[in-house]
């Protein structure tokens, strides 16, 4: 299953390339703000039951990044544990353990 683009890194990609090879930029963007890291995303860790092999991680990270605001995904099918570098502002906690829930894993409390 093919990850969903985010436009806005693709978009901030697209322009920060530009501008190292020295093409001029889109008038419309600010270039501090398209090449600038997302300052609001945050890193959550959820310790997930059930998975017992790599399909299961595949799956777990293919459903997390099909989540909006979702920008990184790590999972260890081994110890458990899945870590998601998230906007809070688009995909809450409780989102990314819905995700995790409705492929039939487990997710501890924090």
């Amino acid at each position: 299953m093919r990850p969903k683009l985010d436009n806005h890194r693709v978009l901030k990609r697209l322009v920060c390339t530009r501008l190292t090879f020295g093409t001029a930029a889109l008038a419309t963007l600010s270039l501090t703000q398209a090449c600038a890291a997302p300052a609001a995303d945050v890193t959550s860790e959820l310790q997930v039951g059930g998975m017992v092999c790599e399909s299961c991680s595949q799956a777990l990270t293919a459903a997390l990044q099909q989540l909006d605001g979702v920008h990184e995904v790590r999972v260890d099918h081994v110890s458990g544990l899945a870590v998601i570098r998230h906007d809070p502002a688009r995909t809450s906690r409780a989102e990314l353990v819905a995700a995790v829930t409705r492929l039939g894993y487990t997710v501890a409390a924090p």
